[in-house]
């Protein structure tokens, strides 16, 4: 239990210290700088991660998993579409507000590596595949129209809501610095997308 006890800690101190200077000195930030502030060693980040990509992936989805927590526990399988979206991004909205700037530039520098490291744009597709799934899950089921209660979002309009509601956020969140307040701007264009699988009046509904 200790031994497990200290590996979770090494591994959330190297988290911490990763995002920090990664934010701060960029994605080249060496491995060394790292585990020194971490008070360990590379050896650990191998040991824990396997490698620097991985490190950088770990960061990532464990800044993802705070939203998550925040959003998914509690989701009254009733609440309607737009209340789903609406809670979705209000979290998101608080969680983000709350970023220093060094966590910002992480994500940046995360996305400008990626793109000249096969390996790790790899990686980052699979956590934000698997991240858009679990949204998609969530947004499956619910009521379009409380006027037509029997029409509900199907597994494939869930999929193409959560992915559109997670490139609008991922925009509004890189101009989020360069933007005095986001957050209705932001609202209401999530809460627009129920668009895409209202039925018009009178028309048949799609199955």
């Amino acid at each position: 239990m200790r031994r497990a006890q200290a590996r979770e800690a090494n591994r959330r101190a190297l988290l911490n210290a990763a995002s920090a200077l990664i934010g701060r000195e960029g994605a080249a930030v060496r491995l060394e700088a790292i585990a020194a502030a971490a008070g360990l060693t590379t050896g650990a980040i191998y040991s824990i991660f396997g490698s620097k990509s991985d490190l950088m992936v770990a960061v990532l989805a464990d800044e993802i998993s705070r939203i998550d927590l925040a959003i998914h526990p509690g989701y009254d399988p009733a609440l309607p579409l737009d209340a789903v979206i609406d809670r979705y991004v209000r979290t998101w909205i608080t969680t983000y507000s709350g970023y220093s700037k060094a966590q910002t530039a992480f994500e940046l520098h995360l996305l400008l590596s990626a793109l000249e490291n096969e390996d790790l744009r790899r990686k980052l597709a699979e956590m934000l595949d698997a991240e858009i799934g679990q949204l998609a899950r969530l947004l499956e089921n619910r009521v379009i129209d409380p006027a037509r209660p029997s029409e509900r979002t199907t597994p494939q309009q869930g999929m193409a809501i959560a992915k559109a509601t997670k490139a609008i956020l991922t925009g509004f969140g890189l101009r989020g610095p360069f933007m005095t307040d986001i957050s209705d701007l932001a609202r209401q264009s999530c809460l627009a997308l129920t668009a895409l699988v209202r039925t018009p009046p009178g028309a048949p509904a799609e199955h």
